[in-house]
């Protein structure tokens, strides 16, 4: 007997898709590369067919219903299914995988041992992927994210390790403390400027005015104070595990105090159905191995 599907509005259901991850008309009709109006006729279409309302309007804002946030969970893994489907009918992605993280985590961990990882998993072409704060979690970006967001509703989790801000300097500032020198503060919000370093003083029972001389040096991110104590202009809180590399190359050195913990971790995550898959159980496997390896080497 042939098998006999429901007619479905699959456009219909792929606009809702959209619409559910953006959070907005506008955005996904232009994914979608059709026009606003082209995507709001397909949501009711769609809403018609079901007999539920899927979204909501708060002034120039929408949200999920009850039923529509449903959908949306059920469609995010169904489209997913579909692209991997078709990815290995066609041979596409065979034993890729996508690794989505920070960049200051990939550049100040991963990619300094990324070798490693090469050099053990040959067969597996790791592709790494930048996600900016907060990300987006999903197969769409990634297979595998580190990130710091509470986990996912559907991803399995385990974490790496947590944040800590060590104080480091270029190699002629290493008898800081000695005497004030410049600092530099990874937030350039005037109400945060130097908020790190009041917590480290805290923490190590200091005062900012035998640790600070002169006015702030303030930059955005730590990949960008990290430059800067290359560059000489002063000592910089950053993570550990992006001092851990120039600090093993004696391009800075850390200088004394205790670490002061942010509250943030670094996690990884996978979802649920995927985290036994051989090649991400390889990829997860290693990180926390390199993870344990690192802490214990130096110490944090």
């Amino acid at each position: 007997m042939t098998k006999r599907r429901t007619q479905m509005n699959l456009r219909g259901f792929q606009v809702f898709d959209a619409v559910a991850r953006h959070l907005s008309v506008t955005a996904a009709a232009e994914e979608l590369g059709i026009t606003q109006s082209a995507a709001s006729h397909q949501l009711r279409k769609l809403s018609d067919l079901l007999g539920e309302v899927l979204i909501e309007r708060q002034g120039r804002s929408i949200s999920l219903t009850d039923a529509g946030r449903r959908l949306a969970d059920s469609l995010d893994g169904a489209f997913d299914l579909i692209e991997q489907s078709a990815a290995a009918t066609i041979g596409v992605n065979r034993r890729m995988v996508r690794l989505a993280l920070y960049s200051s985590f990939a550049s100040g961990w991963m990619i300094p041992a990324l070798p490693q990882f090469t050099e053990k998993n040959p067969d597996i072409d790791l592709r790494l992927i930048m996600i900016s704060d907060p990300p987006e979690i999903t197969d769409r970006v990634a297979d595998v994210f580190v990130s710091s967001e509470p986990q996912r509703r559907g991803y399995w989790s385990t974490r790496l390790f947590r944040e800590l801000l060590v104080p480091v300097a270029a190699p002629q500032f290493r008898q800081a403390f000695a005497r004030p020198i410049p600092l530099i503060s990874s937030d350039t919000d005037p109400v945060l400027t130097g908020k790190d370093w009041e917590a480290f003083a805290v923490l190590n029972g200091l005062e900012m005015s035998a640790l600070r001389e002169g006015a702030w040096r303030c930059c955005s991110h730590y990949l960008l104070a990290l430059e800067m104590v290359r560059a000489g202009m002063g000592a910089a809180l950053v993570p550990d595990f992006i001092a851990f590399p120039l600090m093993a190359r004696g391009e800075v050195v850390r200088l004394p105090g205790d670490p002061v913990p942010t509250g943030l971790t670094y996690d990884i995550q996978v979802k649920y159905e995927r985290r036994n898959e051989p090649d991400i159980a390889r990829l997860v496997t290693w990180l926390r191995a390199a993870a344990r390896r690192n802490r214990h080497e130096y110490g944090s």
